[in-house]
């Protein structure tokens, strides 16, 4: 009997996943017949573009490097036309300004009055 259960499909279920695949179907056709016009978005998501950052940042040597990528992706700056000076500099800049983001130490309360 429980062989028989596993073996029925529900009605329900079927014409889901065959509307789920012809919708997938039509959606696609919609998207590639509109890929070159102008409202049209881009072809990479978002969710692409981390993933990639991630993949980049696995494949990292070292937290400075890491480091790199990061800003690399989030200022869109390509860092490996940058010479000696310039990439000195913006590592200092980005020092100096880390350094006044850190989290101030203690609660936030200060000293009590007494």
């Amino acid at each position: 009997m429980k062989t028989l259960q596993a073996a029925s499909i529900s009605e329900d279920n079927y014409f889901n996943n065959l509307l789920g695949n012809d919708i997938v179907k039509i959606a696609k056709d919609i998207r590639d017949a509109h890929g070159k016009d102008a409202e049209t978005g881009d072809m990479t998501t978002p969710v692409d573009d981390i993933l990639d950052s991630i993949e980049e940042l696995k494949t990292a040597d070292n937290a400075t490097q890491a480091q790199m990528v990061m800003y690399s992706k989030l200022f869109k700056i390509n860092f490996t036309k940058m010479d000696s000076y310039e990439f000195k500099t913006f590592t200092d800049i980005l020092q100096r300004y880390s350094d006044l983001c850190k989290p101030v130490k203690g609660n936030g309360r200060g000293k009590r009055k007494r």
